[in-house]
C-alpha cells in the first residue's frame, strides 16, 4: 500500500523526455509539477494525521490508494496545456495526502514494541521496492505502449495489485502499548499511549533538529529521485542502462532500511543518524568523478541508496521515539509537512540547474556539502525520552 506514494516521483525523470519531445515543456516545467504537489501537502499533512488519530488508518488508506490510482492514470489525457498538467498535480496531491506515510505507521509502532524500528524498516522498504521497480516498468511501458499508457498501466496496475493486498489483510486491530515501559502498564484498561502534545513538539528541541535534518535530506534525494535517470543519461548512459541503475538505488534502500532498523532497535547511537544523512554525499562524489565510468556511477547509486533508505526509516523512527504515540499522527505529519515543501523545492531546482547549465555537475556538488551539514543536525540528539500511558479521553 505505501508503494506506490514514491511513484510519481520516481517514475517522473522516465516521462520526462517523452514530454519534452510530444509539447516541447522545458524540465523546470515538468519538474514544477512537485512544487504543486509540496505546496499542497505542507499545509494539509497535519490535517491527514488528524483523520488518522480520528478514523484510523485503514478508512483513509483504502479509499486513497483508489483515488491516486485513478487521477495518476488521467495523466494519459495531458494535450500540451500546462494548466491541465498543473491541474492533474492538484488533484493527484489532494489525494495523495491519503496514503503519505504517517496513515500506514501508526498500526505498525502501536503492535510492534521491542522490534519496532525494524517492523517500520520493512513496512518503508514498500516505498524502496517502488524505487526498485518503477523505473523499469516505466521504462517498459513508455517503449511499448507510449507514454499515455504507460500512465494507465502504472496508475490502475499498481494500485489494483495494492489493494488485492491492502483490503482483505490491513486489518491490524491497534491495541495501546507505548515504546517504553512505565509503572503503568501500556494496556491498562483506559490508558492509551504516551507522548507529546502537539504544542511541546513544536518547542522540543530533538524534534526540531530532526525535521531540520530531513528539509535538508529531503530537498537533495527528492531531486534525485526525479532525476536520477536523466542525471545518469547526462553522465554518459543509454536511458536503458540508467532505469537498470534506477533499479540499484532501490534495492540498496531496502537492504539499508532492515539493517539500519534492526540496529535501531538495539543501539541509540549518535553515529547511525549521523551516518545515514551524511552518505550520499559519497555517492554524490562518485557520480562527479565518475568520468561515464559504468562502475563508479553504479557505486554512486548504491551508496546513494543506502544512505537514502536509512534516512526515511531512522527520520520516523526518530520521531516515533522522540515524541511518542499519543499525537503520533499530528506530530509526523507536521514533519512529514516540512519533507512535501522539500519534496517540491528540490526537483524543480535541479530542473532549472540542467535547463540553465546543459547538466547536473552544480546540483550534484551542492548536494555534497548539504548532505554533512543534515547529518550535523541530526547528531547527539540525547537519550530517548520516557512516556507514560496516559487515561483515554
Amino acid at each position: 500500500g505505501i508503494s506506490f506514494g514514491s511513484i510519481p516521483m520516481t517514475t517522473l525523470g522516465l516521462f520526462m523526455q517523452p514530454l519534452q519531445t510530444e509539447f516541447g515543456w522545458s524540465r523546470t516545467t515538468i519538474s514544477l509539477g512537485t512544487t504543486v504537489l509540496a505546496l499542497l501537502v505542507t499545509p494539509l499533512t497535519p490535517f491527514a494525521g488528524a483523520l488518522v488519530d480520528r478514523f484510523g488508518s485503514r478508512a483513509v488508506a483504502i479509499p486513497g490508494l483508489a483515488l491516486c490510482g485513478v487521477l495518476f492514470s488521467a495523466f494519459s489525457l495531458l494535450n500540451g496545456a500546462v494548466a491541465l498538467w498543473i491541474g492533474l498535480w492538484v488533484a493527484y496531491s489532494l489525494a495523495s495526502l491519503l496514503i503519505r506515510t504517517m496513515v500506514w505507521n501508526p498500526p505498525v509502532s502501536t503492535v510492534f514494541v521491542a522490534n519496532r524500528g525494524l517492523a517500520i524498516a520493512i513496512l518503508l522498504s514498500g516505498m524502496s521496492i517502488a524505487s526498485s521497480f518503477s523505473p523499469m516498468l516505466a521504462h517498459a511501458l513508455i517503449e511499448n505502449l507510449g507514454w499515455r499508457g504507460a500512465y494507465i498501466g502504472i496508475g490502475l496496475g499498481w494500485t489494483g495489485v495494492a489493494l488485492l493486498l491492502v483490503v482483505p489483510f490491513f486489518r491490524i486491530k491497534q491495541t495501546p502499548v507505548t515504546s517504553n515501559v512505565g509503572s503503568v502498564p501500556a494496556d491498562a484498561p483506559g490508558t492509551v499511549p504516551g507522548g507529546l502534545s502537539g504544542k511541546q513538539a513544536l518547542r522540543n528541541a530533538a524534534i526540531l533538529r530532526i525535521g531540520a535534518a530531513g528539509l535538508v535530506a529531503t530537498i537533495l534525494s527528492s531531486a534525485y529521485s526525479v532525476h536520477s535517470v536523466p542525471i545518469f543519461v547526462s553522465l554518459g548512459l543509454e536511458r536503458g542502462e540508467a532505469a537498470g541503475i534506477a533499479v540499484i538505488y532501490g534495492i540498496a534502500g531496502i537492504a539499508s532500511k532492515i539493517v539500519v532498523g534492526s540496529i535501531a532497535d538495539r543501539v541509540n547511537s549518535s553515529f547511525l543518524p549521523f551516518s545515514a544523512l551524511a552518505l550520499p554525499a559519497l555517492g554524490y562524489a562518485a557520480l562527479l568523478a565518475s568520468g561515464g565510468s559504468l562502475a563508479m556511477i553504479f557505486a554512486g547509486a548504491v551508496i546513494i541508496g543506502i544512505g537514502s533508505g536509512a534516512t526515511l526509516h531512522l527520520i520516523m523512527y526518530l520521531t516515533t521515539q522522540y515524541g511518542g504515540l499519543l499525537n503520533f499522527g499530528k506530530i509526523y505529519g507536521s514533519v512529514s509537512a516540512m519533507f512535501g515543501l522539500a519534496a517540491g523545492v528540490g526537483p524543480i531546482t535541479a530542473g532549472w540547474i540542467f535547463d540553465t547549465t546543459g547538466d547536473y555537475k552544480l546540483y550534484l556538488m551542492i548536494g555534497i556539502p548539504m548532505f554533512v551539514i543534515a547529518g550535523l543536525l541530526a547528531f547527539k540528539l540525547g537519550p530517548y525520552p520516557k512516556f507514560e500511558p496516559v487515561p483515554a479521553r
